[in-house]
């Protein structure tokens, strides 16, 4: 069940994210057009209505792809919650989730960024750091870390999670977080 729910919730964050499709006019919404090009009989050429035909060169396409489809899922926000809720819970059962003290920077330095993460994070490929508010510092740091993202409790999505290999909660975002879930750590 909770497996389906967090698939559910994978694939609608990924619906939301597709790119658009591509798009081709027919002949009514081709420029043009709007006058016969010449008359219907008497002048022994093949009988035309619009010079937007499919078969001229410059006419609408017949069967072209459309873009009147939606491809987007919708997740109730109870659904979405348990999703994150259960990815957490996943995460903690691997082990994957650490908290640090803290997780402030003196400067926005990409190397004093790199080398917090290796004392908290060490093996992961792609971690998560997640703070009780916006701590600037870490975040022009952290821009330059290659699959590193630095986010807040508030803006804590379930994309992030699923993309992340490695999490590190600063303290005082995993009392807001685990206080909003009600849940205790192991």
């Amino acid at each position: 069940m909770k497996q389906a729910l967090l698939k559910q919730a994978a694939l609608a964050i990924s619906s939301r994210e597709r790119s658009g499709r591509p798009h081709t006019k027919t002949r009514g919404e081709v420029r043009g057009g709007g006058r016969k090009p010449w008359r219907q009989k008497g002048t022994g050429r093949a009988r035309a209505g619009s010079i937007r035909s499919p078969i001229w060169v410059g006419g609408g396409v017949a069967f072209g792809p459309r873009k009147n489809r939606n491809f987007t899922k919708h997740l109730p926000k109870k659904m979405a919650q348990l999703a994150l809720g259960e990815a957490l819970s996943l995460l903690m059962r691997n082990k994957k989730i650490t908290t640090a003290p803290s997780l402030s920077l003196p400067n926005p330095k990409t190397k004093t960024a790199g080398a917090l993460l290796r004392r908290v994070a060490s093996v992961a490929k792609k971690p998560l750091l997640v703070t009780a508010k916006v701590q600037p510092e870490l975040i022009l740091a952290g821009a330059n870390l290659q699959g590193a993202r630095v986010t807040t409790v508030s803006e804590l999505s379930l994309a992030d999670l699923l993309r992340a290999d490695y999490v590190v909660l600063e303290q005082a975002a995993h009392d807001q977080l685990f206080a909003k879930k009600g849940k205790t750590t192991r």
